[in-house]
């Protein structure tokens, strides 16, 4: 009898144990992993996910067992028997636990410390946060831009903060997730590992231009990467191009609508045939006045029907003259 039972036993055990290696290696519920720390981290989730699945059929099978075992039959109406104590048994549910909380603490600190390990020659991407858009400054090429570009295989230190609010920078593909403070600059360490698109949002609720506020990260190869920057560099010579681009620079099209630059916002009022209706908004205040006041000054004429205060108030200082004109003359176009 008792070698059946530790049999039975060793059945049990190496099927729980079969249990959880399957939950582990077959169960694929993560997004694609784009970069070393997303390998690292579905590597700690697949340990995690296999010890819970041991645990839970265990637990689970336990109770069934002891529901079907122990059940009480319809004429039996005494007392049940106490037991008042069992050290083994509690010395069991005790230290199991304990160690395996233990095992998983050790590995999860190791993950975060290869995780955060920033190599000296990481490239640096200063990432703003702002209602309702995000900013990506690359301060050694001087350049910025709405969506974020990276060299594969090339380590990349993250530096966050936000001009408002507290956003939350979070790219699914590089399991990634960092708090955007205003004051406090954050810091986050990746290496890209896979070429692609792969999209950026916000995981943090921040008004009510939340759920647009997204942008996109491309991966690319170090030679694609420095064509982009050179492509910064150099203001498009064409007046709508250069509206296009100043439009796009400063994530415009995150909070209104104007279809020729792509913008699908609805936080701000729409752009379209802004030139006619801007002229016609304030009684004395020509279009070109409208235009230029409401991106330096956007308090100064608010549209009817839209909150004050959301779009950002310092356009006027971080457009240049040149980048201001372009997109004044560019909306004066959209008749």
């Amino acid at each position: 009898m008792k070698e059946r039972t530790i049999f039975v036993l060793v059945i049990a055990a190496l099927a729980l144990l079969g249990l959880g290696y399957l939950a582990a290696t077959r169960l694929d519920v993560l997004p694609e992993a784009a970069s070393s720390r997303a390998v690292l981290v579905d590597q700690l989730f697949r340990v995690m996910l296999g010890i819970s699945a041991v645990i839970f059929f265990l637990v689970e099978g336990a109770l069934i067992y002891a529901v079907i075992r122990f059940r009480q039959p319809p004429e039996d109406e005494s007392d049940a028997v106490p037991v008042h104590e069992n050290l083994p048994l509690e010395l069991t549910w005790t230290l199991i636990p304990a160690l395996i909380v233990i095992v998983i603490g050790v590995y999860s600190f190791r993950v975060l410390t290869q995780a955060e390990a920033a190599p000296p020659n990481a490239l640096v991407v200063e990432v703003i946060a702002r209602q309702f858009s995000w900013e990506f400054r690359y301060p050694e090429a001087g350049v910025s831009s709405q969506e974020l570009h990276l060299p594969v295989g090339r380590p990349v230190r993250f530096q966050i903060i936000s001009e408002d609010v507290i956003h939350s920078f979070w790219v699914p593909a590089f399991r990634v997730k960092q708090d955007a403070t205003p004051g406090q600059v954050s810091e986050l360490v990746i290496t890209p590992v896979e070429e692609g698109r792969f999209p950026i949002r916000c995981a943090e609720l921040c008004g009510v231009g939340h759920a647009i506020m997204t942008s996109v990260a491309v991966v690319e190869s170090e030679a694609e990467f420095e064509a982009w920057l050179q492509s910064l560099t150099a203001f498009p010579s064409d007046p709508v191009e250069a509206g296009r681009f100043v439009f796009g620079k400063y994530g415009c099209g995150a909070c209104h609508v104007l279809a020729d630059a792509g913008g699908t916002g609805i936080v701000g009022p729409t752009l379209e045939g802004i030139a006619t209706t801007a002229a016609e908004r304030i009684p004395g205040v020509d279009a070109r006045t409208y235009i230029e006041e409401s991106i330096v000054d956007p308090g100064a004429f608010v549209v009817e029907g839209f909150p004050d205060g959301v779009m950002p108030g310092d356009f006027g200082e971080r457009m240049s003259d040149a980048e201001l004109e372009a997109i004044v003359n560019y909306l004066l176009m959209q008749e």
